[in-house]
């Protein structure tokens, strides 16, 4: 058997996730869980897909800590929607909540990134392409992107293989 535990105020979403996309149930038992704690029970046969879900309860609650002008702030990573190079600054947008100026570089940032779907679009963009609502062809062989707060960016040309690769949805070459 394997067991897992999570705070019962996070729940809710776990629990509608779990059973529209998985079909999974959760079920507790005092008996077996401190009593702040729900709990999984998985069936072995089951057990090869539980890294989904693992994976998905990870990013549900992801979080950053990073470096502004006023000190550290932690960050929700699903919360974020891309960020911005502006001279020396980069700006951190997110949805329902203000800007930040973060006082790290964008390169460092693009790799603390990477495991939670966010690419680079440009020189001076990286998003998070689960924020993405639609992509549009645009001139001169870039990408529009809208996304779901009704930003738009452009991919670079230089950077739109790397984003089709990063979407799964580059053609092959013959």
């Amino acid at each position: 058997m394997l067991k897992i535990i999570w705070n019962k105020e996070d729940i809710d979403v776990i629990k509608k996730k779990l059973y529209d996309e998985y079909q999974m149930v959760l079920a507790t038992d005092p008996n077996d869980l401190p009593s702040d704690k729900v709990g999984l029970l998985v069936e072995e046969k089951d057990i090869d897909r539980i890294k989904i879900v693992l994976d998905m309860i990870s990013e549900e609650k992801s979080q950053i800590v990073l470096q502004t002008q006023q000190g550290w702030i932690q960050v929700y990573v699903k919360q974020m929607t891309y960020l911005e190079s502006f001279g020396e600054e980069i700006y951190l947008h997110q949805e329902n909540q203000p800007t930040e100026i973060i006082k790290q570089p964008l390169y460092q940032l693009e790799e603390m990134l990477k495991p939670f779907h966010f690419v680079r679009i440009g020189k001076s963009y990286i998003v998070n392409i689960t924020k993405i609502r639609y992509i549009r062809t645009g001139f001169n062989a870039k990408l529009d992107l809208e996304l779901v707060t009704g930003d738009h960016l452009s991919v670079s040309r230089s950077f739109v293989t790397e984003f089709k690769n990063a979407l799964g949805i580059q053609k092959k070459e013959d």
